[in-house]
């Protein structure tokens, strides 16, 4: 197996992850804590060695940013931050409800940060909230190696008047997809109707792992690496930037989606964004995964 090298290159030209999608914060039964899949995202990518901006939307007030320190973010005002509530049922299915929801992030700010990127750069876009501005196919960095993906379930969310949210998709959400190279999404959330057209696509299928449907190569299944459940939230956002950091750094599929169920594996292990592991400790779990654990979910977020 290939493994996910840490970068090594710190000059003022070094590639760059742009991670796009709102900062949240989450209520819990043991308090509000950062959420959102722009925080696993970032935060698993700078653990991971890569340098990172998140380009956000929050009110200024906003209290945990101190939990990025290491990460550049970029913040739209907004008067508001988006706020989710969680509740997880007995068979590990989720009720979410969107409590408030920050600013839209403008099509021209999106535009503006991924073509101020470096050649070969990545962005991954992490909607939690339909919040980003672009209404045609998303743009994409410039340059040798440069890549361009989507944890897409903000696209997808469609909260009814309580903000209780339930998924569907819409022609619209497909066709902003197109001309991506990548989008990871659980199984309860693929396209009943339509066709995504991107040449990779991962799904995460909890605690039997994975799939990955790549054009012109035969579906691979990944299993799930073993891990003992605190907090499932954020699992498929840790899943997805993992497998996207290796494919941006050109690491066979099979083994970056392996090191990617590791780190999701780990991250389920502590509350919130505080089990998302270093590239050492989840290529550590690979070869030597936790005593007594079972096997246990890469994809709920």
């Amino acid at each position: 197996m290939r493994a996910v090298e840490r970068e090594t290159n710190d000059g003022p030209d070094s590639r760059r992850l742009l991670v796009v999608g709102h900062l949240t914060e989450d209520v819990t039964p043991d308090g509000p804590r950062l959420g959102g899949a722009a925080a696993f995202a970032g935060l698993l990518a700078h653990r991971f060695g890569r340098r990172v901006t998140i380009l956000t939307a929050t009110d200024p007030s906003f209290p945990y940013l101190d939990a990025l320190a290491g990460i550049q973010v970029c913040r739209v005002p907004s008067p508001e931050r988006t706020r989710f509530e969680n509740r997880y049922r007995a068979d590990g299915s989720r009720e979410q409800t969107i409590l408030s929801r920050a600013a839209v992030i403008p099509d021209v700010a999106i535009r503006r940060a991924v073509g101020e990127l470096p050649s070969g750069s990545a962005v991954l876009y992490c909607p939690v909230a339909d919040e980003i501005g672009s209404t045609g196919p998303l743009p994409r960095p410039h340059g040798p190696g440069a890549l361009a993906g989507a944890v897409p379930q903000g696209l997808l969310r469609a909260p009814d008047a309580a903000g209780r949210v339930s998924i569907r998709w819409s022609q619209e959400a497909l066709a902003r997809l197109r001309g991506l190279d990548f989008v990871s999404l659980s199984e309860t959330e693929l396209p009943e109707h339509g066709e995504l057209v991107v040449p990779f696509v991962a799904i995460t299928r909890g605690r039997r792992g994975a799939v990955l449907r790549r054009s012109g190569v035969p579906a691979t299944a990944i299993s799930a690496t073993r891990g003992v459940e605190t907090d499932p939230t954020g699992a498929g956002d840790v899943f997805a930037t993992a497998l996207f950091v290796g494919l941006w750094s050109a690491v066979p599929a099979e083994d970056a989606a392996r090191l990617a169920a590791a780190a999701a594996a780990i991250s389920i292990e502590s509350p919130g964004t505080g089990g998302i592991p270093t590239l050492e400790e989840a290529n550590a779990r690979i070869s030597a995964p936790a005593a007594g654990s079972r096997p246990d979910s890469p994809g709920r977020r």
